[in-house]
């Protein structure tokens, strides 16, 4: 009975170890690094800032080589939130239990984007695109106007788990029968959508996937510009990039973020994109992107 008892009392002080290094200790917010990390990091401080005066929690910043870093690094429960994209979110919640909590939202309140094919304007001329292609008719008449330049030209996805450089037009691809390793030159992965512009502005890469946000970012800053980059194809909307936050953490931490994630002020919020503020999510707004998923784990 003593032995029990002593056994009982070192569990206890265990359990309210841990309870108070909680209590005392920061909660990190990964961020994939969808742009330049570095800009990222330094974009979401202030709104960070705030958001850890009024949880009264220190909270930290921090950022991964690759999107599949942030993921594996709340599986490791060395991340508490994060900001992902759809698709990474999707793999979050199968891997490390993430919750969507929110996503951004701009002036008129919309929520989505879209990924987009990009090209050069000689590559352009030749396949004869003026306007995007779109959806998955669009996606097969690129592909018929790619036949006379198949193995000739040079593609790039940004990251495996990029929802719009990766996941959508490979999903696409795949719906009208095209395996791109098939039909271009070369294919890889750039890492972020910033590279994915710029290598087809320098003309290193002659396709590349991106999105809708970024590709407007890019052109309002002139780092890029129609006459550079050319959109052929767009998809249907997508739904916007969530932050999210382990599912294991104390309900009360989870109350409070999703409470102050609403209530940034405007001068301060950001976000992907124009963001003006943050509109409450679940998991169910993802079922688009899960069943994407399961056509790309297929592929693998």
């Amino acid at each position: 009975m003593k032995l029990l008892m002593k056994i009982m009392l070192v569990v206890l002080a265990f359990a309210l170890s841990v309870t108070a290094c909680f209590a005392d200790d920061e909660l990190i917010m990964g961020i994939i690094p969808a742009e330049n990390p570095d800009m990222m990091v330094k974009q979401y401080t202030p709104m960070v800032n705030w958001l850890s005066l009024k949880m009264g929690r220190k909270i930290k910043i921090i950022t991964a080589t690759d999107y599949t870093g942030v993921v594996e690094a709340m599986r490791a429960k060395k991340v508490d939130i994060a900001w992902f994209g759809p698709f990474s979110y999707v793999m979050a919640n199968e891997r490390a239990g993430a919750e969507a909590v929110a996503v951004g939202i701009d002036k008129n309140g919309i929520s989505t984007y879209k990924s987009y094919l990009v090209t050069t304007p000689e590559m352009a001329k030749q396949l004869g695109i003026t306007k995007p292609e779109k959806g998955e008719a669009g996606m097969k008449a690129i592909f018929e106007k790619l036949e006379p330049f198949k193995k000739k030209v040079s593609f790039t996805f940004t990251d495996p788990a990029s929802t719009s450089g990766y996941a959508i037009p490979r999903y696409y691809m795949n719906l009208v029968g095209i395996d791109p390793k098939d039909y271009f030159k070369s294919v890889g992965f750039v890492g972020t959508h910033d590279a994915a512009e710029l290598v087809v502005k320098n003309k290193i890469i002659q396709m590349a996937s991106d999105n809708n946000i970024n590709y407007a970012k890019m052109e309002k800053t002139n780092l890029i510009s129609k006459a550079t980059n050319v959109i052929i194809w767009e998809s249907p909307e997508l739904p916007g990039s969530p932050l999210a936050i382990r599912s294991d953490l104390p309900q009360s931490v989870k109350d409070d973020f999703k409470k102050y994630i609403q209530e940034i002020p405007k001068d301060i919020v950001t976000g992907y994109g124009e963001v003006t503020g943050y509109q409450i999510v679940t998991d169910d707004d993802f079922k688009v992107i899960k069943d994407v998923k399961k056509v790309i784990d297929s592929l693998k």
